[in-house]
């Protein structure tokens, strides 16, 4: 069987108070890189925060991190375009400008969502949303100049899919040679009362896997924001799929609130188990990079 590609989702926008463990720092976040990096994983992706955790979007900090990164370990670097968090296209882009400028801080890859959902919480035992308007909006015209801007720059795009319309249109982009191959595609599953993406079950991961463009030249990923990605993980791993598990979705209580390090040794684990070794950096730069 191919070789897994082990991303981890370093820390999103979690606060420590769901795992201490949660990097804010560019140190912190380096350090969960090569840890991460030591345990199996070929790509990590973070968002810059503060010192107290609050997002950050200095393009000086996310180059901090990238550059405290590199320094340590070889590991791919992607980052976030920070989803609702940052208005505007061009200004969603100017971290990824500013650190492709140079070769110590450009990120390999960055996300696109090729999609528009609600990221609304619905709390089920108080039955009531936790927030009623949190729409995340890309229109074909923001997802082609994201993705022509990052490829002029030489960052590919990491296609996040939450929905079958997203991975239809990412179909689409492929299609028509604006999303250059190989492409990585990943299916962003949902728990935790988040209602915008399929739910985090095997199920819910197969619904989308049954409209993945596989006669493409891709690879595509699983996540689980708000929740343990094993379930779906082991139907990944079955159907040729790579993993993206992070404490930056999830603190993984069950597990003893692991760090990145620890959380990738448990995937990578379970991974060889299922009869796939994990891929390697250069391994994973021939899979899925282009040029």
């Amino acid at each position: 069987m191919k070789k897994l590609i082990l991303e981890m989702r370093l820390n999103e926008y979690k606060l420590k108070s769901a795992n201490a463990n949660i990097p804010y720092t560019p140190d912190e976040i380096a350090q969960a890189a090569f840890e991460s990096r030591k345990a199996g994983a070929s790509i990590v992706h973070f968002h810059a925060r503060e010192n107290d955790g609050a997002a950050c979007f200095s393009p000086e900090v996310y180059a901090e991190c990238a550059a405290k990164i590199r320094e340590k370990c070889d590991i791919l670097i992607d980052v976030t375009l920070g989803q609702v968090n940052v208005a505007g296209d061009d200004k969603r882009l100017a971290h990824i400008e500013f650190m492709a400028k140079s070769a110590k801080t450009k990120p390999d890859f960055a996300a696109v969502d090729t999609g528009s959902t609600n990221v609304d919480a619905y709390d089920y035992v108080k039955k009531e949303f936790k927030s009623t308007h949190r729409a995340y909006v890309n229109s074909v015209d923001t997802c082609i100049h994201l993705i022509n801007k990052m490829q002029l720059w030489g960052v590919q795009p990491s296609i996040s899919c939450w929905t079958i319309p997203f991975l239809r249109t990412a179909d689409a982009l492929i299609d028509c040679g604006v999303l250059a191959v190989p492409a990585t595609l990943q299916i962003v599953l949902c728990d935790g009362g988040i209602l915008g993406g399929h739910p985090n079950t095997p199920q819910g991961m197969l619904s989308m896997y049954e409209h993945m463009p596989l006669d493409k030249k891709i690879e595509w990923f699983v996540c689980a924001k708000e929740g343990n990605l094993m379930s779906a993980a082991a139907m990944a791993i079955q159907l040729g799929g790579h993993l993206s598990p992070g404490l930056g979705d999830y603190g993984y209580p069950e597990m003893g609130s692991p760090d990145n390090g620890h959380l990738a040794d448990a995937f990578a684990t379970f991974s060889r188990q299922m009869g796939r070794e994990v891929a390697t950096p250069q391994e994973t730069r021939a899979m899925i990079m282009a040029g």
